[in-house]
């Protein structure tokens, strides 16, 4: 058969087949299994405009249109949401924890995602945006877990150049009201440490009471950072997922241990002084997570004490805000708590506003006196000085 004439620039003929040529714009010479016949030619030529089109409006993917060229792999567009989830935790996880990161890649399989898993870049735009945000949960704080990975999902992609806009600029966080600390009162904390059917458990809340320290960092506290002597105790990691890890906030801080918590270790170190870690379960073993004590310990005692049913994170919520009612310092206690200032203020404000009982008030009421009566020689002799001028000779 004879080749038809030749089309225009962009379209190759083959024997059996045709080639859009788009070598200039960044690809190649891209196979379409058609025949050579006029009507292929002159639908290729169109296909070919199409696709400039796109190319030059920034939404051109290779694998839409050539889903078995070699070139599509490699072709950032035609990478789908997906591929680019799990290329930006791959470049992600040297530089966070491994639970933030496995939080990530929870986040990354959910079902929020799926939806989208298979969209290719070029094809996630506003519109579908907004539609994935419109179905993601509506409680606050999940929608911000959620909402939170995807926003740095897209913007690696856009700095990737795998998207043409800033599309995490249009994800808005939403407001999360926090629950306040719901400490307990000295009156139930003995009744609850009472409770307790081991010394083991007891001494542990003991120490939870009255140290501050998260969960987190007790279970990972070894005898090698406890000084008994000194009453001192070094908080340097934490264990989340049976891994250590650094501390929340990634710093080290040196407890100075109340006489109740340092009690409560001497007493943990008859039984435990020769081990690795300062705390161990039932069976013996060093926690690997924080659900044994607060399953086997905690809530069977906050049963049997009739207390206010409270989850254990109230046992640190309680160390601040007693120290707080003792009038200590709010600094020391940010201190022993590992918070930083502005957000220990923000946490505990009502304890602090309240726990001075007018002692500050007075203070200034005592300095205001001091002032005034320096003042009132001035106003019984009008000089500026407040002193009386010595009689003229």
């Amino acid at each position: 058969m004879p080749k038809p004439s030749q089309p225009s620039t962009g379209v190759i003929v083959r024997d059996a087949h045709l080639q859009i040529d788009l070598r200039r714009h960044g690809f190649g010479r891209e196979r379409l299994e058609l025949a050579p016949t006029p009507t292929n030619i002159r639908y290729a030529e169109r296909l070919r405009n199409e696709i400039l089109g796109k190319i030059e409006r920034g939404s051109f993917a290779l694998a839409d249109y050539f889903p078995d060229s070699p070139r599509a792999k490699s072709d950032a567009p035609s990478m789908s949401f997906g591929e680019v989830a799990a290329e930006w935790l791959k470049m992600k996880r040297p530089a966070v924890q491994h639970s933030t990161a496995h939080h990530y890649e929870q986040t990354i399989n959910s079902q929020h995602f799926e939806s989208v898993r298979a969209t290719r870049m070029a094809e996630f735009d506003y519109r579908k945006l907004m539609g994935l945000v419109s179905k993601l949960p509506a409680h606050a704080k999940t929608f911000n877990n959620t909402a939170t990975v995807l926003r740095q999902i897209l913007a690696y992609a856009f700095k990737a150049k795998l998207l043409r806009e800033p599309l995490h600029d249009h994800i808005e966080m939403r407001r999360l009201q926090k629950a306040e600390p719901d400490p307990f009162s000295l009156v139930e904390v003995g009744k609850l440490l009472a409770s307790f059917a081991s010394d083991r458990a007891r001494i542990y809340y003991e120490v939870a009471f009255f140290t501050g320290l998260r969960p987190s960092e007790q279970i990972a506290l070894r005898w090698t950072n406890v000084d008994l002597k000194s009453g001192t105790a070094t908080v340097n990691t934490a264990l989340t997922r049976g891994k250590e890890k650094a501390t929340k906030t990634s710093v080290v801080r040196t407890l100075e241990l109340t006489a109740l918590a340092r009690s409560a270790l001497q007493r943990q170190h008859a039984a435990t002084g020769t081990t690795s870690h300062v705390f161990y379960d039932d069976t013996g073993a060093p926690f690997q997570t924080t659900d044994g004590p607060l399953r086997d310990w905690w809530k069977p005692a906050i049963t049997s004490s009739k207390v206010r049913t409270r989850d254990a994170r109230q046992t640190r919520h309680t160390f601040a805000t007693t120290c707080l009612m003792a009038g200590i310092a709010p600094g020391w206690v940010a201190r022993q708590l590992g918070h930083a200032p502005e957000m220990f203020f923000r946490v505990y404000s009502r304890w602090i506003e309240g726990a001075d009982k007018g002692a500050e008030k007075r203070k200034l009421d005592a300095y205001l006196d001091a002032a005034t009566s320096l003042d009132e020689p001035t106003k019984k002799t009008g000089t500026k000085t407040g002193t009386k001028r010595p009689k003229s000779t």
